[in-house]
This record gives C-alpha cells, sequence and structure tokens, in this order.
C-alpha cells in the first residue's frame, strides 16, 4: 500500500495549504476519484493503519466486504504476521492465526450474545 507525503503545491490544490489535511483517493485505470477530505480539525483521531484503511473504498477488504471483483479479500486479520515477518509467500504465523481466532471466536459470542466459557 503506498502512502505519500506531499512537498509541492498539490497541497494547496486540494485545500490543505495552510494546515494539515486528509484526502483519500481510489485509482482505476485511468481515472483518479478523490473519495475522502478532511482539513483542520477531525482527523486528530487518525494516526494508526486501521484509522486510515477504514477510510479508504477497499477498507480493509476483509471477507465480510462488498469488495469488488479482482480486488483481494482475506478472513479477518489472517494477513499480519508475528512480530512483523514478512518473508515473501510465507504462511501467517500459527501463533497469529491462534491468537486472533481466538479473539474472534470471543467477539462472535460476545455479539451474539454468549456467556463466556470459564
Amino acid at each position: 500500500m503506498p502512502w505519500f507525503t506531499l512537498t509541492d503545491s498539490f497541497d494547496t490544490d486540494f485545500g490543505v495549504d495552510e494546515w494539515h489535511g486528509t484526502n483519500v483517493f481510489f485509482r482505476d485505470g485511468n481515472r483518479v476519484f478523490r473519495t475522502y477530505f478532511l482539513n483542520n480539525r477531525g482527523d486528530e483521531q487518525m494516526g494508526g493503519t486501521w484509522n486510515y484503511l477504514d477510510i479508504t473504498p477497499l477498507g480493509r477488504q476483509e471477507v465480510w466486504e462488498d469488495s469488488p471483483e479482482g480486488y483481494p479479500q482475506t478472513q479477518t486479520y489472517k494477513w499480519w504476521n508475528w512480530h512483523d515477518s514478512y518473508v515473501a509467500d510465507a504462511p501467517p504465523d500459527q501463533k497469529w492465526v491462534e491468537i486472533s481466532d481466538a479473539g474472534e471466536k470471543a467477539f462472535r459470542n460476545h455479539c451474539d450474545g454468549a456467556k463466556p466459557s470459564t
């Protein structure tokens, strides 16, 4: 996922010349769409990767989301790797899969009103 910092007049063109601002763009072939814009107050909660992914058109691309055909979708958090170990084509670390599955099960049980097991 590319992130960019701008240092030219682009900021001015998109209304954030005097203060910080957040723009989200989506490219579809040769067309580019500005899908989100916020300046001044309101983006102070931004900072984590999840906050930024949640304002993008494709979101986190989890299985439950309605992503266009051809865009990857993955099981919730299965692409995370333990201690940021990213080896090409490596499967997710089993320790992280176990933690992720346990957390998801607890969340689903909570949402369904089930009492936690002891």
